[in-house]
């Protein structure tokens, strides 16, 4: 019990040792949902059953509800799996909290209890320690972070050799900045470009051919545009910005980044740096970002990456303020950087 990483866990389902309590929470929602389909197929020797299959709401939770799924007793099988969605013990009353602990510490052999989360953000309040202490005695934990850019790297070219394809190291970045470091999104796209493949060798060309490409993706693509005085290609992009349904104070807050990102480059690259250097400094960036940007950043001037970022500021604090239409605003904010670049 108590904290573990998602290598041990997985060690764990590979011996077949399965501890009582599970809780998967974080920010990567693929990697909690496929370690909860794993902990089913070695618990119940596959993806369902409906005879040792249990699943509550935690939103609305009666712990009589639990304690009678935990205490029942498997049908023509060594074990049952209780699966609780969205139920947070640090958000509950404290007699609430005594209750479902009491239930915790008596789950019978034949149980595995597994709490997961989807529309809940599952948050530990270290502060309260008592509770924190109680959960750890209780329940193993597995935080699934967002990946780091090389696990992901590996990840895409592992899925499409699962595909019986394969995408280059260079390409898998490309994919990776397209279209986000979210997997089940990655994943998604993934499968369309696999299917979209004519030749064993994936190319950037079936990439975009078929993906569709985050916003941040979109904002870069224009300023790269920008960057080549193609214009036309700029007011098409922004066009598709506004057709994202995306909130105009996004679409600008995401222009201002990466305003601030290409200012960076520049910084970066007047001082001898590289894109090692400018991934470092940006927290976040993708290492296929950084070069782009550094090839790219130099097209503009610091006096105009400083005008541009106060004006997409004041731009954030007119739609913010006024009854202004934010779309008109943005194009507005469009044609002052296009006139000045």
């Amino acid at each position: 019990m108590g904290e573990i990483k998602a290598d041990a866990l997985r060690r764990q389902l590979k011996s077949g040792e399965v501890d009582r309590c599970y809780l998967l929470y974080g920010k990567e929602h693929y990697l909690q949902e496929h370690y909860g389909l794993e902990l089913r197929k070695a618990v119940l020797g596959g993806e369902d059953d409906p005879f040792n299959l249990r699943q509550l709401d935690g939103k609305n939770l009666d712990l009589q509800d639990l304690a009678d799924a935990v205490d029942a007793y498997p049908s023509f099988a060594e074990k049952t799996l209780v699966e609780v969605r969205d139920y947070d013990p640090f958000q509950v009353p404290e007699e609430e909290c005594k209750r479902l602990f009491s239930i915790l510490e008596d789950l019978p052999d034949y149980c595995c209890l597994v709490f997961l989360y989807d529309s809940v953000e599952f948050k530990p309040d270290k502060r309260k320690k008592k509770l924190w202490d109680k959960l750890n005695q209780c329940a193993t934990l597995v935080d699934f972070p967002l990946q780091g850019q090389s696990e992901l790297n590996r990840w895409i070219q592992k899925h499409f050799a699962a595909r019986g394809k394969e995408i280059s190291a260079e390409d898998a970045s490309y994919l990776l900045f397209l279209c986000g470091s979210q997997m089940d999104n990655l994943s998604n796209e993934i499968g369309k470009v696999a299917v979209y493949a004519k030749d064993k060798r994936v190319s950037r060309e079936d990439i975009d051919a078929v993906t569709v490409p985050v916003v941040e993706a979109q904002t870069f693509k224009l300023t790269d545009a920008l960057a080549g005085k193609d214009y036309d290609r700029a007011a098409e992009l922004m066009y598709k910005l506004f057709q994202l349904n995306t909130e105009p104070i996004a679409i600008n807050a995401m222009i201002g980044s990466q305003l601030r990102r290409l200012y960076a480059a520049l910084l970066v690259k007047k001082a001898g740096g590289n894109a090692t250097t400018l991934t470092q400094m940006i927290a976040g960036s993708s290492d296929y970002a950084a070069r782009q940007n550094l090839r790219i950043c130099s097209s503009f001037s610091e006096a105009w990456y400083r005008r541009m970022i106060r004006l997409s500021a004041e731009t954030d604090l007119r739609m913010k303020s006024s009854q202004a239409d934010g779309e008109d605003l943005l194009r507005s904010l469009f044609v002052t950087m296009a006139a000045e670049a």
